[in-house]
């Protein structure tokens, strides 16, 4: 048993709860994102050139003015 690991994982079954009691009295509306719209994946996942570049113009990150390593480009 690991504590540390049963600390997270309680408070993440925390946070389930809250949610659920806030969707059930109305307080909270969950919506679906679709996978094309989850900003999170430009952090953790390789993605096609075009979504790519969505994302990033989306949160105002611009290309760097340097070449990347390698000579190649973004």
């Amino acid at each position: 048993s690991n504590p540390v690991h049963h600390r997270r994982t309680k408070h993440i079954e925390l946070d389930i709860l809250f949610v659920r009691e806030r969707v059930a009295l109305g307080e909270f509306r969950v919506l679906h994102v679709p996978t094309r719209q989850q900003f999170a994946d430009v952090m953790t996942k390789g993605l096609p050139t075009d979504v790519f570049r969505e994302f990033r113009s989306s949160l105002c990150v611009s290309t760097p003015d340097a070449p990347a390593a390698g000579g190649v480009s973004i």
